[in-house]
């Protein structure tokens, strides 16, 4: 019971990987906010622009190696990882692994708060995944639909869920639209109080929740950390 416990509670650890001269600062922070704790960060020396890796296979397969022994859970790239390529990686490693830009996805899922924001975070989470459907399938070929006999052998679980999935994005969509134009309402209703208005903007983690509390009595959460407040 005690083993259960502590595995359930365990963190998601990852290793970091990112291109010549990076700095991978940022792209912990992003992990930490995440709930993953960070085990190793490698800057690579070099990269060779291949299809398969981004990199030469033996770098590949060294950094693999290096995720197993570690005992890593996942691997992230501090820079774009096509779908062929995520495909790859993870056929390799036996490993989950993706990019910066779904770590970002992953936190704004986690802390979009508004329904606006809802709806934003999940529509880029489904227009993420659609190209990276195909590959999670590799050469699988499961079919449903069609009988026995008949011409045809149906729709391939692909098309199915492909299909599901632009549905979901459209309905998404059109419900996003009723947000927009709801809010927009609501703003030109503002417009004609006669009173200032004014926005703060700054990179994330900069203090915009701490100025706003300073300058209005707010009570906005604040929290040392990468996107800790969304809307």
């Amino acid at each position: 019971m005690i083993y259960l416990q502590e595995e359930e509670s365990r963190k998601t650890t990852a290793l970091l990987i990112g291109a010549p001269g990076d700095d991978l600062s940022e792209l912990k922070g992003l992990v930490d906010t995440l709930g993953m704790e960070t085990l190793r960060a490698v800057t690579l020396t070099r990269m060779e622009i291949t299809p398969a890796y981004g990199m030469g296979k033996g770098k590949a397969e060294e950094l693999s190696a290096l995720a197993e022994e570690i005992g890593a859970d996942v691997i992230i790239f501090d820079f774009d990882l096509d779908p062929r390529k995520q495909r790859n990686w993870e056929k390799l490693s036996k490993k989950p692994s993706f990019d910066r830009q779904e770590v970002i996805l992953r936190i704004f899922a986690q802390r979009a708060q508004t329904k606006e924001a809802v709806l934003q975070v999940e529509l880029a989470r489904l227009e993420h995944s659609l190209p990276r459907l195909a590959h999670s399938y590799g050469d699988m070929a499961r079919q449903r639909g069609g009988n026995f006999g008949s011409k045809g052998s149906g729709e391939t679980q692909l098309e199915l869920d492909t299909r599901a999935i632009r549905e979901k994005i459209r309905l998404v969509k059109k419900e996003l639209s009723a947000v927009v134009r709801d809010r927009e309402t609501q703003r030109k209703r503002r417009e004609k109080v006669p009173v200032p208005t004014c926005a703060l903007a700054g990179y994330t983690n900069a203090g915009k929740s701490s100025l706003l509390n300073a300058l209005t009595g707010a009570d906005a959460f604040v929290e040392d950390k990468l996107f800790a407040t969304l809307d």
